[in-house]
């Protein structure tokens, strides 16, 4: 099984989530690309307290997000990662996905499903935990003001993509495309050295409000050096325009899954789970989904009983598999 986290963390936090499976299941997990110790600055951080330093400044990792204008890098170390466990163990495998994890492991399998990559005939199940099928919608006040402009500029972006004029008018279409431009070029500029200082959002308070309903763990991400607590406007725009990409090509994806997410997510939005639910349920008769009435987007690391109850769900379903 290859565990894959999600935005701003990193796969030393799924331990627990190992431990669960160890018995059953030879584990591996990935850093993706400027996160967690691919990350320079949190490596030598890293580094510098184990070798006794008591504190490393890590202010600037985030910085390390600068080369992500899409996912792919993020998708050669999932790659990298599925090739090690086909060369160090036989059978099937399994992988367990959170959030953006979800997204780069969804759209590197569908890259490769026609490929003759090893690892391809070797999967037999993916496990999505709150995948980023889509983009998030803001509660309260903020959602109010921000949520309708949000949603233009993704079906702005949407269009743009799709590379036809199917559905809208050829001004929309062309017009769309340079509204895509403008966003993109904007998102760029305040990517900048100097400018990004400035603009780049540390994470509001509030959010971690939405990631867990356990106070224990956040106190455990405040204190976390080793979670960024910034990112990029790039990096921001990259993950919108994978998202928009996946929806055009999400009907393809064949391989077997269990979904998990909170049907209130305001992370990423449910609506982005239930169109994929739509467009690939009957793709597998193992295809299932599990749902929590909650608008937590960290189910897993959320308060007892809820992490036992899904990893009971996915013992369910990954015994039907095997």
């Amino acid at each position: 099984m290859l565990l894959v986290h999600g935005m701003n963390e990193y796969i030393g936090r799924y331990r627990p989530i190992a431990e669960h499976f160890a018995p059953d299941f030879d584990l591996a997990g990935v850093d993706l690309h400027a996160h967690g110790l691919t990350n320079p600055v949190l490596r030598r951080a890293d580094e510098a307290i184990r070798n006794g330093v008591e504190a490393f400044d890590a202010s600037d990792a985030y910085l390390e997000q600068a080369a992500l204008k899409n996912l792919d890098i993020m998708r050669q170390d999932f790659v990298s990662a599925l090739s090690f466990l086909c060369r160090r163990c036989d059978g099937p495998i399994f992988i367990l996905s959170h959030s953006l994890g979800s997204l780069v492991a969804a759209t590197a399998i569908l890259a490769h499903s026609r490929s003759d990559s090893p690892w391809i005939d070797r999967l037999a199940g993916i496990l999505f935990v709150g995948p980023a099928f889509a983009i998030s919608q803001f509660p309260g006040w903020r959602g109010r003001l921000i949520n309708p402009l949000m949603a233009f500029s993704f079906k702005v972006l949407e269009i743009a993509l799709s590379g036809r004029h199917e559905g809208v008018s050829p001004w929309q279409f062309h017009g769309a495309k340079l509204l895509a431009w403008w966003m993109e070029m904007g998102m760029e500029i305040l990517s900048l050295p100097g400018l990004r200082r400035v603009f780049t959002p540390s994470r509001p308070e509030w959010v971690l409000d939405y990631l867990t309903d356990w106070e224990e763990e956040k106190q455990r991400m405040r204190s976390d050096g080793y979670i960024l607590k910034k990112v990029l406007m790039r990096y921001v725009f990259a993950v919108e325009k994978e998202i928009a990409l996946f929806r055009q090509t999400m009907a393809a994806f064949n391989l077997p899954y269990l979904l998990i997410y909170g049907t209130e997510d305001v992370i990423t939005a449910s609506w982005g789970n239930r169109d994929f639910l739509d467009a690939t349920l009957k793709n597998h008769s193992d295809n299932h989904s599990f749902s929590l009435p909650v608008p937590y987007h960290e189910q897993l690391f959320m308060a007892p009983p809820t992490p036992e109850k899904i990893l009971q769900e996915m013992d369910v379903w990954l015994r039907r598999r095997l």
